[in-house]
């Protein structure tokens, strides 16, 4: 059965009810089939070391965040932070500039409103692409205070089965060697190899699942052709079956502050 995919394509229109002073809301949705060629679909995860709180702006417009009761953006997406948390969001194909900035309610010396983020996309009509911010944000000097670059890949959605998980692994720990994900132990079955920095791996079924609808899965990220795991004691994860997940490392090599961590989100279900 198909997903339908729901985002908000319109404004909140408040028209007066009969009644003097009630109000009545009427929002506008659209349905959307998967892959609607109408838009271009996008997740941002901001896998920047030392990132402030951002907003994601495309062509100048809002496109991530919130805003509190008075106007002010109070909240945003720092480093290991991914939106939107579920699906995409959408527009239109072709050329656009998306920049961030720091929210605005920053105290001053923190650089409010600061623009540390400025790229040119293309996306194309119907695709879905995860734009991944990179490299080390620095407070040494104007200059470093730049979200540095950043990594565009298509997401290509597998055949999901509710008997199944799909899983990919991106690779963004800064100096990592290219690596495995194995499963269950550190010599265990090999789902996805010689990952690049900077690249994420096909989709790859988790094989040997139990039944029932979720599955904790053990998985070791390994130095690539090796047994040598990054992080020896692995990491467990309880997974739904019938979805597709990007699980990712980041950090930087020999950084204590900025150590290396692997995290998962749900890229398509």
């Amino acid at each position: 059965m198909k997903k339908i995919f729901y985002s908000l394509l319109a404004s909140f229109i408040l028209l007066a009810a009969c009644k003097k002073g009630e109000l009545v809301e009427n929002t506008v949705y659209e349905k959307l089939e998967y892959a609607d060629p109408k838009y271009s679909y996008i997740k941002i995860l901001n896998a920047t070391p030392g990132s402030p709180v951002v907003n994601f702006y495309m062509d100048g417009a809002k496109f991530s965040a919130q805003q509190s009761t008075l106007g002010i953006e109070n909240a945003g997406y720092t480093y290991n932070q991914v939106f939107p948390d579920l699906g995409y969001a959408v527009t239109s194909p072709g050329a656009h500039n998306i920049t961030a900035k720091i929210i605005p309610s920053v105290p001053v010396a923190q650089d409010p409103s600061l623009e540390v983020f400025n790229q040119n996309i293309t996306p194309v009509a119907g695709k879905y692409y995860t734009i991944f911010t990179t490299g080390v944000y620095s407070t040494a000097s104007a200059a470093t205070k730049k979200i540095p670059s950043y990594v565009m890949l298509e997401d290509t959605k597998p055949l999901l089965d509710t008997s199944k998980i799909f899983i990919r692994v991106a690779n963004f720990y800064n100096g990592s060697a290219n690596i495995d994900l194995v499963k269950d132990a550190v010599n265990g079955p090999v789902i996805a190899s010689n990952v690049v920095y900077g690249t994420a791996s096909g989709w790859a079924e988790i094989p040997a699942l139990l039944p029932g609808p979720t599955n904790a899965v053990k998985l070791f990220l390994n130095i690539n052709g090796t047994n040598t795991p990054l992080i020896s004691a692995g990491t467990t994860v309880t997974f739904t079956k019938g979805r597709a997940y990007t699980f990712y490392t980041r950090g930087v090599l020999g950084n204590s502050a900025y150590p290396l961590g692997a995290t998962f989100y749900t890229t398509f279900y």
